[in-house]
């Protein structure tokens, strides 16, 4: 009987230490997936504004940290209006409470004030810096950039 408490003691220990150790790799998967889903939603908005031959846009709501697809629904007094768009993630994506939407320069809706990323049936997409900041973290920040005429897509990591 000693002996089983003894190994019960042990395994408790070994299970306490490795606990941290597995949650602090789950949020660090969590932010990664995250700040790949938005560069995979920005892809997804320019190929499909190809396809469809309509403008689609990427709002990133920086208050509420989330971030949407939206597509060309039509004019209104001579203003464009967006739908939600039709996609595999559809409807607000929200980023993980360790990921903020840090800093965006972008176009901004001028009835929402959020910054949007426009893509065009033409292959082009707006020019926009968003960075965004892992709060476990100081100082690590990811900077997604978007080239503007040629829509290239790009992500660099920063301490």
């Amino acid at each position: 009987m000693l002996e089983i408490l003894v190994v019960m003691a042990i395994l408790a220990v070994i299970s306490a230490s490795i606990a941290p150790v597995y949650v602090a790799a789950m949020d660090g998967i969590r932010v990664r997936n995250a700040r790949n889903d938005l560069v995979a939603t920005l892809r997804y908005a320019q190929e499909v504004a190809v396809r469809e031959s309509r403008e689609h846009r990427v709002y990133l709501d920086k208050d509420a940290n989330k971030y949407r697809l939206m597509r060309l629904a039509g004019l209104e007094d001579d203003e464009k209006v967006f739908e939600e768009a039709r996609a595999l993630a559809t409807g607000e994506q929200f980023l993980p409470e360790n990921l903020a939407l840090d800093n965006i320069k972008a176009r901004r809706d001028r009835r929402t004030r959020e910054y949007f990323v426009s893509c065009l049936p033409n292959g082009a997409s707006d020019k926009a810096v968003i960075r965004l900041r892992d709060q476990r973290f100081r100082g690590v920040q990811f900077t997604i950039t978007v080239e503007g005429p040629l829509g290239k897509i790009t992500i660099e990591e920063s301490r």
